[in-house]
């Protein structure tokens, strides 16, 4: 595959802006929402951290077994059952080391393995592959997203 250094690279470096505004933010910051019925800024971490487990383990599923069956999660249920409203250390931990971990596994595989295949009830053909662009794209919607409400945030105060 022409394209797995670079796809593998943007899924390393996807973190990275995440990272850099997390580490800066106050805990008044974290409350930031873009409107009144939109995630605050912690509960999106939290989504990230609850995502990047299930991404970790279908990923490894997918490399371990021929073509598992790929549950989907409601996240909404995870918001609100899950205790999104609680600290966000161990989660912004869960996110950055599941997502090293995975990338350490994702650099060693073969480019066979890259295209193995999960059953995804959401999704008529997932892959490796698949699963890494679509982490990419996931970790660049909620960094605008949370941007967004840190803006709408300074606007409002």
């Amino acid at each position: 595959m022409n394209d797995r250094p670079a796809l593998l690279a943007a899924y390393l470096e996807s973190t990275s802006d995440i990272e850099l505004l997390l580490a800066e933010l106050s805990e008044t910051q974290l409350e930031s929402r873009e409107s009144p019925d939109e995630w605050t800024v912690r509960q999106i971490v939290h989504h990230l951290a609850d995502n990047e487990v299930a991404d970790a383990m279908r990923l490894r599923q997918m490399l371990a077994h021929d073509s598992p069956l790929i549950v989907p999660f409601d996240e909404s249920l995870f918001a609100a059952n899950l205790h999104y409203d609680r600290e966000v250390e161990s989660s912004v931990a869960t996110f950055f080391a599941l997502r090293a971990s995975s990338g350490a596994l994702l650099e060693q595989i073969s480019d066979q393995d890259w295209s193995r295949p999960g059953r995804h009830e959401e999704h008529d053909r997932y892959t490796v592959e698949i699963l890494v662009q679509k982490n990419i794209e996931h970790d660049a919607a909620h960094l605008a997203q949370i941007q967004r409400a840190l803006r709408a945030e300074r606007t409002s105060s």
